[in-house]
């Protein structure tokens, strides 16, 4: 997967992403030409951000139709059950006829299956498109091809890779739970140039920018859980919610919070009421992950045994494993999305130092959303601290970079994410031939 355009990012197009005023400050895609391809892929992603969040599990899929220049329908992906982008689109059309010639963008592939909706590659089929134009290819073994396939044996036009490394960024946590079989982790920090991700007293907010924390709270919509560690709780109390980004708010992001010692239910009692307030809010579930026999030793004292009767979604953690091992169980186990009321397939981690250093030692983080600030800490509490791999550590891939306000955004992705994509089709255009349909 080769890096991305000016402007874009892991949540798409980045400009997009922030409300009002905000948005002078983030860095602007390049002005592309209505004659070419990728400005329309473009608008096809813009449709899928304008539903991000709302379809999970399903990809939120963006789609415009195109005749002549000129956009005479667009959809994206509904809610689980629903439509799916090409179709809304289609249904939008009142005059089928204006379809015979049109050409269809979609960011993936159209589905070939029958599952709650009948198949998107049929529907386009029938249409009398020339071109169909998928950002990449959909790795589920339902499809895999076979839409695109369909499409060329009826005679239309098929290509991918347009725009195919920022569908692909924007498609990742579908992408990585269909190709690895397992959630998309991602670590989040805000760090100062000289590296702290707090200042030597312990405060941490803000040290980066509106605009950075606007993108994060649009990221909090397209993950399916956010993870911070029990330290970050008690000092900042944090409501790990969408506030601040481009509305509209599709959903709320499943909160897991992990505390192996249960410390939260022996804090001081104005952090366990502000924890309730904020952290433990009802806008959305909150996991507490503790392990087991700190929660038998909770039960057996009278404050931290009233707090833990507060807790409603509690996560057993088994002693004999270590901090990063109990993570990777918990997150493989099917009841964690059952307990959550929705599958998780993707976490951001806000952790602090300490959390993200543990994943990271273990090579359990998959990419990563680096937003660093212009200022000069001059600390050294705060900071990534773990073993390097033969004494060099592990060079990430650069996916995308960013200006926001006076921060820069750095995404990378571990090398064997990376090596993941490579085998999607959509890493780089391709065009292939028309292929002529026995009926013909």
């Amino acid at each position: 997967m080769s890096a991305l355009r000016r402007g874009f990012g892991g949540g798409g197009v980045i400009q997009c992403t922030l409300p009002g005023k905000l948005r002078q400050g983030a860095e602007p895609v390049l002005h592309l030409a209505k004659s070419d391809d990728a400005y329309w892929m473009q608008r096809a992603l813009e449709q899928a951000m304008a539903a991000i969040g709302r379809s999970h599990p399903n990809p939120t899929v963006g789609c415009v139709i195109v005749k002549e220049g000129r956009l005479i329908a667009s959809g994206a992906t509904e809610v689980y059950g629903g439509r799916h982008a090409e179709r809304v689109a289609i249904e939008s059309v009142a005059d089928r006829s204006q379809l015979r010639g049109a050409t269809l963008y979609a960011t993936l592939e159209p589905c070939s299956h029958t599952g709650r909706q009948p198949p998107c590659a049929d529907l386009v089929a029938s249409c009398g498109f020339a071109r169909c134009i998928a950002a990449v290819g959909d790795p589920n073994p339902l499809v895999a091809g076979r839409g695109l396939r369909r499409l060329r044996e009826t005679g239309l036009e098929v290509q991918t890779g347009v725009l195919g490394p920022e569908a692909m960024a924007w498609h990742l946590p579908f992408l990585f739970w269909q190709i690895a079989g397992r959630a998309l982790i991602a670590a989040k920090w805000a760090q100062t140039l000289d590296g702290q991700l707090a200042y030597d007293d312990g405060r941490s907010q803000w040290i980066s920018g509106e605009e950075s924390r606007a993108y994060t709270h649009w990221l909090r919509q397209k993950y399916d859980a956010i993870l911070v560690g029990v330290g970050t709780v008690l000092a900042d109390q944090p409501a790990l919610t969408v506030r601040s980004c481009v509305e509209p708010h599709h959903r709320q992001p499943i909160r897991l919070v992990f505390d192996p010692g249960a410390r939260l239910l022996s804090c001081p009692e104005e952090t366990w009421q502000g924890v309730l307030e904020r952290t433990f809010s009802s806008q959305t579930p909150t996991l507490l992950m503790v392990r087991e026999s700190a929660v038998a030793a909770a039960r057996r004292e009278p404050l931290p045994a009233r707090r833990l009767e507060r807790i409603e979604h509690l996560v057993s953690l088994p002693d004999e494993l270590s901090p990063s091992e109990c993570l990777r169980a918990a997150l493989a186990d099917p009841s964690l999305s059952a307990r959550a009321g929705r599958p998780i397939h993707s976490v951001m981690v806000e952790g602090g130092p300490r959390l993200i250093s543990t994943l990271a030692e273990e090579g359990m983080i998959d990419m990563t959303h680096i937003f660093t600030a212009p200022i000069l800490g001059g600390g050294t509490r705060f900071r990534l601290q773990f073993p390097a791999p033969y004494g060099v550590g592990v060079r990430l891939h650069p996916m995308a970079h960013a200006r926001l306000g006076e921060d820069l955004l750095v995404e990378y992705l571990h090398p064997s994410t990376q090596k993941l994509l490579e085998q999607l089709d959509g890493g780089r255009p391709v065009r292939e031939p028309v292929a002529v349909s026995e009926a013909a």
